[in-house]
Protein backbone atom coordinates (compact mmCIF):
# COMPACT_ATOMS: atom_id res chain seq x y z
CA UNK A 1 0.00 0.00 0.00
CA UNK A 2 2.86 2.39 0.77
CA UNK A 3 4.28 2.06 -2.76
CA UNK A 4 0.85 2.77 -4.26
CA UNK A 5 0.39 5.90 -2.18
CA UNK A 6 3.88 7.09 -3.13
CA UNK A 7 3.15 6.96 -6.86
CA UNK A 8 -0.32 8.41 -6.38
CA UNK A 9 1.44 11.26 -4.63
CA UNK A 10 3.58 11.65 -7.74
CA UNK A 11 0.43 12.30 -9.77
CA UNK A 12 -0.64 14.95 -7.28
CA UNK A 13 2.85 16.47 -7.42
CA UNK A 14 2.72 16.59 -11.22
CA UNK A 15 -0.75 18.12 -11.14
CA UNK A 16 0.10 20.74 -8.52
CA UNK A 17 3.80 21.46 -9.07
CA UNK A 18 3.53 23.55 -12.15
CA UNK A 19 2.16 21.30 -14.86
CA UNK A 20 -0.38 24.07 -15.20
CA UNK A 21 0.02 26.51 -18.02
CA UNK A 22 -1.04 30.13 -17.98
CA UNK A 23 -3.38 31.42 -20.64
CA UNK A 24 -2.23 34.55 -22.41
CA UNK A 25 -4.96 34.89 -25.02
CA UNK A 26 -7.60 37.54 -24.51
CA UNK A 27 -11.28 36.69 -24.63
CA UNK A 28 -12.25 36.19 -28.23
CA UNK A 29 -15.36 35.58 -30.24
CA UNK A 30 -14.58 34.36 -33.74
CA UNK A 31 -16.98 33.30 -36.48
CA UNK A 32 -15.77 30.70 -38.96
CA UNK A 33 -17.37 28.57 -41.65
CA UNK A 34 -17.52 25.39 -39.51
CA UNK A 35 -18.14 26.77 -36.02
CA UNK A 36 -20.65 29.00 -34.34
CA UNK A 37 -18.10 30.64 -32.06
CA UNK A 38 -14.77 30.25 -30.29
CA UNK A 39 -14.67 31.66 -26.79
CA UNK A 40 -13.16 31.28 -23.33
CA UNK A 41 -14.71 30.03 -20.13
CA UNK A 42 -12.89 30.79 -16.89
CA UNK A 43 -13.27 30.16 -13.21
CA UNK A 44 -11.98 28.30 -10.18
CA UNK A 45 -12.38 24.59 -9.51
CA UNK A 46 -11.94 22.18 -6.65
CA UNK A 47 -10.33 18.78 -7.16
CA UNK A 48 -10.21 15.69 -4.98
CA UNK A 49 -7.83 12.85 -5.83
CA UNK A 50 -8.07 9.47 -4.13
CA UNK A 51 -5.86 6.40 -4.61
CA UNK A 52 -7.37 3.39 -6.34
CA UNK A 53 -6.11 -0.19 -6.42
CA UNK A 54 -3.51 -0.48 -9.20
CA UNK A 55 -3.98 -3.09 -11.92
CA UNK A 56 -0.22 -3.71 -12.25
CA UNK A 57 1.03 -4.56 -8.76
CA UNK A 58 4.67 -5.15 -9.80
CA UNK A 59 6.87 -2.89 -7.64
CA UNK A 60 9.11 -2.13 -10.63
CA UNK A 61 6.14 -0.78 -12.63
CA UNK A 62 5.97 2.32 -10.39
CA UNK A 63 2.41 3.05 -11.49
CA UNK A 64 -0.27 4.86 -9.54
CA UNK A 65 -4.00 4.97 -10.18
CA UNK A 66 -6.35 7.61 -8.78
CA UNK A 67 -9.95 8.75 -8.96
CA UNK A 68 -10.70 12.37 -9.89
CA UNK A 69 -13.67 14.32 -8.55
CA UNK A 70 -13.94 17.98 -9.59
CA UNK A 71 -16.35 20.84 -9.05
CA UNK A 72 -16.05 23.66 -11.61
CA UNK A 73 -17.32 27.16 -10.83
CA UNK A 74 -17.63 30.25 -13.02
CA UNK A 75 -18.43 30.05 -16.73
CA UNK A 76 -18.36 26.25 -16.48
CA UNK A 77 -20.76 25.23 -13.71
CA UNK A 78 -20.21 21.49 -13.59
CA UNK A 79 -18.92 18.40 -11.85
CA UNK A 80 -16.66 15.72 -13.24
CA UNK A 81 -15.46 12.25 -12.39
CA UNK A 82 -12.59 10.39 -13.92
CA UNK A 83 -9.50 8.25 -13.50
CA UNK A 84 -5.79 9.00 -13.67
CA UNK A 85 -2.77 6.77 -14.24
CA UNK A 86 0.64 8.10 -13.24
CA UNK A 87 4.30 7.26 -12.93
CA UNK A 88 7.32 9.14 -11.72
CA UNK A 89 11.02 9.01 -10.99
CA UNK A 90 13.30 10.22 -8.23
CA UNK A 91 14.87 12.61 -10.78
CA UNK A 92 11.82 14.90 -10.94
CA UNK A 93 10.34 13.37 -14.08
CA UNK A 94 6.97 11.72 -14.49
CA UNK A 95 3.74 11.65 -16.34
CA UNK A 96 0.05 11.11 -16.12
CA UNK A 97 -2.90 10.41 -18.37
CA UNK A 98 -6.51 10.87 -17.35
CA UNK A 99 -10.03 10.77 -18.71
CA UNK A 100 -12.91 12.58 -17.03
CA UNK A 101 -16.60 13.10 -17.82
CA UNK A 102 -17.82 16.67 -17.21
CA UNK A 103 -21.55 17.28 -16.66
CA UNK A 104 -23.20 20.68 -16.18
CA UNK A 105 -23.57 24.00 -17.99
CA UNK A 106 -21.05 25.90 -20.10
CA UNK A 107 -22.05 29.53 -20.58
CA UNK A 108 -25.65 28.43 -19.95
CA UNK A 109 -25.63 25.42 -22.33
CA UNK A 110 -26.47 22.13 -20.59
CA UNK A 111 -24.83 18.82 -21.39
CA UNK A 112 -21.76 16.73 -20.81
CA UNK A 113 -18.44 15.98 -22.50
CA UNK A 114 -15.25 13.99 -21.95
CA UNK A 115 -11.80 15.51 -21.43
CA UNK A 116 -8.50 13.74 -22.03
CA UNK A 117 -5.33 14.71 -20.12
CA UNK A 118 -1.74 14.01 -21.20
CA UNK A 119 1.00 15.47 -19.00
CA UNK A 120 4.72 14.99 -18.55
CA UNK A 121 7.38 16.53 -16.39
CA UNK A 122 10.94 16.22 -17.63
CA UNK A 123 13.36 16.91 -14.75
CA UNK A 124 11.00 19.59 -13.43
CA UNK A 125 9.90 21.08 -16.77
CA UNK A 126 6.14 20.56 -17.23
CA UNK A 127 4.03 19.95 -20.31
CA UNK A 128 0.24 19.61 -20.17
CA UNK A 129 -2.38 18.94 -22.84
CA UNK A 130 -6.09 18.71 -21.94
CA UNK A 131 -8.56 18.41 -24.81
CA UNK A 132 -12.24 17.68 -25.32
CA UNK A 133 -12.59 14.16 -26.70
CA UNK A 134 -14.00 14.58 -30.24
CA UNK A 135 -17.74 13.92 -30.59
CA UNK A 136 -18.16 13.39 -26.81
CA UNK A 137 -20.51 16.34 -26.25
CA UNK A 138 -24.17 15.70 -25.39
CA UNK A 139 -27.28 17.86 -25.09
CA UNK A 140 -26.62 21.51 -25.86
CA UNK A 141 -22.87 20.73 -25.88
CA UNK A 142 -23.07 18.44 -28.92
CA UNK A 143 -20.32 19.48 -31.34
CA UNK A 144 -18.07 20.85 -28.56
CA UNK A 145 -14.31 20.94 -29.13
CA UNK A 146 -11.60 22.70 -27.21
CA UNK A 147 -8.64 22.70 -24.88
CA UNK A 148 -8.30 23.57 -21.23
CA UNK A 149 -5.42 25.18 -19.39
CA UNK A 150 -5.09 24.78 -15.63
CA UNK A 151 -3.64 27.58 -13.53
CA UNK A 152 -2.43 26.83 -10.00
CA UNK A 153 -1.86 29.88 -7.80
CA UNK A 154 1.03 30.13 -5.33
CA UNK A 155 -1.29 29.07 -2.49
CA UNK A 156 -2.52 26.02 -4.41
CA UNK A 157 -5.90 27.34 -5.61
CA UNK A 158 -6.89 25.86 -8.99
CA UNK A 159 -8.55 27.71 -11.86
CA UNK A 160 -9.19 26.93 -15.52
CA UNK A 161 -9.16 28.73 -18.86
CA UNK A 162 -11.19 26.73 -21.37
CA UNK A 163 -10.96 27.75 -25.04
CA UNK A 164 -13.80 26.06 -26.91
CA UNK A 165 -15.91 26.03 -30.06
CA UNK A 166 -19.36 24.67 -30.83
CA UNK A 167 -20.08 23.39 -34.32
CA UNK A 168 -23.22 24.51 -36.12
Amino acid sequence: MHRHLHWSGTALFILMAGVATHATAADSLTRTKDTVMTQHARGPFDVKLAPLEPYNKDADAKLGRMSLDKRFHGDLDATSQGEMLSTGSAGGSGGYVAIERVTGTLHGRKGSFAMQHNATMTRGTPSLNIIVVPDSGTGELTGLSGKMNIVIAAGGAHSYDFEYSLEK
